[in-house]
């Protein structure tokens, strides 16, 4: 099938918000009162679509502008980081967040969360499926065990999916990992404080990888085989990004003074120095770097980065412009198109011109193509919610399924 990638990246999510008078804005991906995080979840989103597009049309650099640029939209990857990051901020920002709401019981919570992926994400399954059949004569009970594989959010535990045009859907079975997470996260963070349990959860979920990493080094033929890859596209490998999300929901205080003093305290303020100290002195040593630790350097980069996008008032100013909005609310249905798309256009390695203008001449056509699919999904999801009124005990009492604003 179309639409391969040198690595899979990742897509929005989905979040919950809190407003200044302290209640609970539950809203659609993109739409968020926090305006630079529209701001960064339109970088991010564009970072994932610049390096999966680059990664199809320019395999194999061959020259020094294409090096050049293949380090950058191989960096642009690190959308899935900023993703998590947003995402484990914004979840949480109800309920570790100046307004300390109580929790709402999972069964309400898991009601809410899926509510908002699975309508877009279920009907492009379909879609997507019945056209790999037809363009690409993908067998039937192949196209079927694949579907089945993503209806239950398994997909991104096995290793065969990755190479298909459904590749970037592993970053949507990783959310729903965290999503069943996310209630005894929470009870974690209001048990021993978010300092704690960030590092509690960064000593396990890392340190557990790296000590994977050394025995597998040490034992090829172990029967564990892949798990070290695949730890990279699951929980507990992520967990971390989305905890440093939640740390910083938890100092988040839209009463204080300045931006910079409502996400700073020591604690936080000592680990991005770590963060940053980590980069500095990794640097040099990337390239030799194991899969845990060029992966930590990344998180590394991202965690800085966000934080000085967070605390840039430009970067709010921005955020706060229509289009910029507007392509934040598409940013999920957007992830979900794009490389299908891609692939259906016969846009595939090998297939086009392994030039830096064929590269730009399809970003701007496919960008412009993923952005309106990307409405048209949004749009019938809004209509299949409509006719199925049982999906209304799913969700917050709501004039309107318009998953384009807030329920």
């Amino acid at each position: 099938m179309g639409g391969f990638s040198k690595a899979p990246t990742a897509g929005p999510t989905e979040n919950s918000t809190r407003t200044g008078g302290g209640s609970v804005k539950h809203v659609h991906a993109g739409q968020s009162p926090i305006s630079q995080i529209d701001t960064i979840r339109v970088w991010a989103m564009l970072g994932v679509f610049l390096h999966h597009l680059w990664n199809t049309v320019i395999q194999t650099p061959s020259d020094s502008l294409q090096w050049g640029l293949d380090i950058v939209f191989d960096a642009a990857s690190d959308g899935v980081i900023l993703f998590n990051i947003i995402s484990g901020f914004l979840l949480a920002l109800p309920y570790v967040g100046a307004s300390r709401r109580p929790f709402p019981g999972s069964r309400n919570f898991f009601n809410r969360r899926l509510l908002r992926i699975i309508p877009p994400y279920y009907l492009a399954l379909v879609l997507f499926s019945l056209a790999n059949v037809l363009s690409f004569d993908v067998p039937l009970d192949s196209a079927l065990e694949t579907v089945a594989m993503h209806v239950f959010f398994v997909n991104s535990l096995s290793y065969s999916l990755m190479g298909t045009n459904f590749s970037h859907f592993w970053y949507i079975g990783m959310v729903v990992q965290f999503y069943l997470l996310f209630p005894l996260l929470l009870r974690l963070f209001r048990r021993v404080g978010s300092t704690k349990a960030v590092l509690l959860l960064t000593f396990f979920c890392w340190g557990g990888w790296l000590c994977l990493d050394r025995y597998l080094a040490g034992n090829p033929d172990s029967a564990l085989g892949m798990a070290g890859y695949m730890i990279h596209f699951n929980l507990p490998g992520r967990l971390p990004e989305f905890a440093v999300g939640m740390w910083m929901a938890s100092l988040w205080n839209p009463s204080a003074s300045s931006l910079r003093a409502r996400v700073f305290d020591r604690p936080f303020s000592l680990f991005c120095l770590g963060m940053a100290l980590f980069v500095v002195l990794g640097t040099p040593f990337v390239k030799g770097m194991s899969l845990p630790l060029f992966h930590i350097y990344h998180v590394a980069l991202c965690v800085i980065f966000f934080v000085i996008l967070f605390l840039w008032p430009p970067v709010a100013s921005v955020g706060r412009l229509g289009f910029v909005r507007e392509f934040s609310v598409q940013s999920y249905a957007l992830y979900i198109v794009h490389e299908p798309l891609f692939s259906y256009l016969g846009v595939m390695p090998g297939k086009v011109p392994h030039t830096v203008t064929t590269f730009l001449e399809l970003a701007v056509g496919l960008l412009v193509l993923s952005y309106l699919a990307a409405r048209i999904l949004n749009r019938l999801s809004v209509v299949i919610l409509q006719r199925f009124d049982g999906w209304r005990r799913c969700s917050p009492p709501t004039k309107s399924y318009d998953l384009e604003k807030p329920l």
